[in-house]
């Protein structure tokens, strides 16, 4: 029997280098073409998901402005309420509305932060000392998703010192602020005006500005010993430049950068400093007499749209610290007097942009689509 010669079989346990290394450049190849498609799929959703929130915010206050004939106002300088906290029973948050009290003054002295280093929250709500007059706190520390766009670098919650020196300790910020004026570039604004009860003081003046969210008198409180003098500013019927071409309210980035000192250093609220910070409900520097900074709930078409941020200390750091802006490529969502949201991109004309923030200047404009 014959047998067949035996035949060697070569056997290839992988690939060559030169394979292998072609390979990882198509593979990563794919990966670079692919991650810019799936980063610009994330923020399309998170754009749309800031676009509800705008428009869940600016119904909220339309429907404010339904059931009390006015829109809110915009701050109560020398008590500390922001806009964002007389909205709440219309965004199903009735029961943190239930939690604050709109005043101080002789009947009360209910304060929104506490002096260094301050208590939790949940102390000032549940601590028989501190439960009367600091609860606001509480409600100070409690993140709204509808506040926040979900493209926000900022944190959910910071430790804040007041330029008061008196502190949060987990304040909630917010992205959105309301439209207040076409003109200024500075959030400070003290005059020295009578009060509807009868003495003259100084506080921040935002009745005779040209945009919806600002208060119905010089010198405003909500309540003062007991008697209500009410929580609106505007009325629609002032929107005379047109409700669809009037900005109502707009997004605004809080500065993440200036998050390491915010609970370590008091804020400087003069003239061309302080802080780029936006928060939600009230706080302590609107409440103090000598502080104002308006911007923390409010904003100016009279910056440009994404400001550059600017050193502490120059006009261009008070207009920074006073504008709207967004961490969305190339614009910001806006909401508007007729309950509509548009997208406004950073390249709009300056002139046409500040003519949207005012409600009755006789600008004809139509906003941009």
């Amino acid at each position: 029997m014959v047998k067949s010669p035996v035949r060697s079989r070569t056997s290839r346990a992988g690939f060559t280098l030169v394979e292998l290394l072609v390979v990882i450049a198509i593979l990563g190849t794919l990966v670079g073409l692919l991650l810019p498609a799936v980063q610009a799929a994330r923020e399309a959703s998170r754009r749309s998901t800031c676009q509800n929130n705008t428009k869940q915010i600016s119904v909220a206050v339309l429907n404010f402005h339904d059931a009390r004939q006015g829109f809110p106002l915009g701050a109560e300088f020398d008590v500390g309420t922001s806009w964002h906290s007389l909205v709440l029973p219309f965004i199903e948050q009735g029961s943190l509305y239930e939690l604050l009290t709109f005043q101080e003054d002789s009947a009360g002295n209910y304060q929104w932060a506490f002096g260094v280093p301050g208590i939790t929250g949940t102390a000032a709500l549940t601590n028989r000392a501190y439960n009367r007059w600091y609860k606001n706190i509480y409600v100070c520390e409690q993140p709204l998703s509808t506040f926040r766009c979900p493209s926000s670098t900022f944190p959910d919650q910071v430790a804040d010192i007041s330029g008061d020196n008196w502190i949060v300790q987990r304040r909630a910020p917010t992205n959105y602020l309301g439209c207040v004026t076409s003109t200024l570039t500075v959030d400070r604004r003290r005059q020295t005006v009578p009060a509807p009860w009868g003495d003259t003081g100084a506080t921040e003046v935002i009745s005779d500005l040209e945009g919806v969210m600002t208060g119905r008198i010089p010198h405003q409180r909500i309540i003062y010993n007991g008697k209500s003098y009410g929580m609106t500013g505007s009325r629609m019927a002032s929107v005379t430049d047109g409700s669809s071409a009037t900005i109502l309210i707009g997004e605004a980035e809080p500065d993440v950068k200036a998050v390491p000192e915010m609970g370590v250093i008091r804020e400087n609220n003069a003239i061309n400093f302080g802080r780029k910070d936006h928060w939600l409900y009230g706080g302590d520097d609107v409440d103090t007499t000598n502080q104002g900074d308006m911007s923390e709930h409010l904003g100016s078409t009279a910056v440009p749209l994404n400001a550059p941020a600017a050193a502490p200390g120059t006009a261009a750091f008070a207009a920074y610290e006073f504008s709207f802006g967004s961490r969305h490529p190339g614009g910001a969502n806006f909401g508007y007097a007729d309950g509509s949201v548009r997208f406004i991109t950073d390249q709009i004309d300056p002139v046409i942009y500040a003519a949207l923030g005012s409600r009755g200047n006789g600008e004809v404009t139509s906003a941009p689509e």
